[in-house]
């Protein structure tokens, strides 16, 4: 199977959480969802205008695609794969160069470049900032969540790595009560 559309480097892929799509951003300011069921495209987003890098699926609403565009963009933008809209847009002030959403709760998280280099979580759907993460001295390049869905730890430019509990735990079936993060110390929650 062999997908084309962007006309210039392909620079971002997310699977949906439902493996049902393939979102991929491209320097040619393009988002494309792929539909590997389909056997295609199954719609192409044109309105960021920087690159699009930054590709998160929420795992609460299968349906919703975050994306976010770099220097000359710095917005998040929301789509519904299923309508084919966009539901929303929000300019971080400054490159967007990842994005997650957390699996215990409904917050996304957002890396940033040029000019600020920070972590921002944002309550989703309101997209008010909860928090601003600081440390990193140039483009914070890479995120990844724990496996509990706690901690995420960031990479950036300066060689650094950095370690972050920012989410509560996920409830316990049995009795409802968080679980705490294996990774860190209580001490070091953000919350």
């Amino acid at each position: 199977m062999r997908f084309t559309g962007h006309k210039q480097e392909i620079c971002g892929l997310r699977w949906s959480y439902d493996e049902q799509y393939l979102a991929s951003g491209g320097n040619d300011n393009k988002v494309f969802v792929w539909s590997p069921k389909a056997g295609g495209e199954l719609t192409r987003f044109s309105q960021h205008t920087a690159a699009v890098k930054a590709l998160g699926w929420s795992p609460h609403a299968h349906q919703t695609l975050a994306t976010g565009g770099g220097t000359a963009d710095r917005c998040i933008r929301f789509w519904n794969v299923q309508t084919l809209e966009m539901m929303d847009s929000v300019d971080t002030g400054s490159q967007v160069c990842n994005l997650m959403f957390s699996r215990n709760v409904n917050e996304i998280v957002s890396t940033h470049g040029y000019s600020l280099n920070q972590i921002l979580v944002w309550d989703y759907p309101s997209m008010q900032k909860l928090s601003t993460l600081t440390g990193h001295t140039y483009r914070v390049l890479y995120l990844a969540m724990s496996p509990d869905g706690q901690s995420i730890v960031t990479a950036a430019g300066d060689e650094t790595l950095r370690f972050w509990n920012i989410f509560p735990g996920a409830k316990s079936k049995s009795d409802g009560l968080s679980c705490k993060s294996t990774l860190f110390p209580s001490n070091m929650d953000l919350r």
